[in-house]
């Protein structure tokens, strides 16, 4: 994504900008392009918030998942569920 030499970038690439972000370090001509852009549109730093909110939750559902013991378990209720169902299948 080329944006050298341009203040103002278009929706397309502001949103791959807010993507990149959350991945990686932006340039400082990056953060400045994308800054500009969303003190202009109500729709990027929409969409940058819905993005960082989408990350946080990945990861503190990753940590929560990485922090139990043996992993996820479903309960006895789930568990006879479940087989119930397979039993059915199998008939």
């Amino acid at each position: 994504m080329d944006t050298k030499g341009k203040m103002m970038i278009t929706c397309k690439e502001a949103t791959y900008l807010i993507s990149k972000r959350e991945q990686d370090v932006l340039s400082f001509a990056e953060r400045l392009q994308l800054k500009f852009h969303l003190m202009m549109c109500k729709y990027c730093r929409r969409f940058a918030e819905q993005v960082h909110f989408l990350n946080d939750a990945i990861l503190k559902m990753k940590q929560k998942v990485e922090d139990q013991e043996d992993g996820i378990q479903l309960s006895k209720q789930s568990k006879d569920l479940l087989r119930s169902k397979i039993a059915e299948a199998q008939n």
